[in-house]
């Protein structure tokens, strides 16, 4: 069985393996614990490059383990919860 292939099975574990099997993702949730919450905060102490940790973030919030607040208008920022 490829990797890809466990989000489309009909087990849970499998299924959210498939979302949090990856170690940056692991880190992610790790530093969202300890109330990391902005983008910036999340890249220095992971050390994750800025394509992947969107990447990372934005499937997490797509799969509502975490969410996007708007903290600043001007330009438009946003923390994660």
């Amino acid at each position: 069985m490829k990797w890809n292939e466990l989000s489309e099975m009909s087990c849970p574990i499998a299924r959210s393996l498939a979302l949090l099997g990856d170690r940056w993702t692991l880190l992610i949730i790790r530093n969202a614990f300890l109330r990391t919450r902005r983008f910036d905060d999340f890249q220095k102490q992971i050390g994750m490059t800025r394509h992947l940790l969107t990447e990372r973030l934005n499937r997490l919030v797509d799969s509502d383990i975490l969410s996007k607040v708007l903290y600043q208008n001007a330009p438009k920022r946003s923390k994660t919860l």
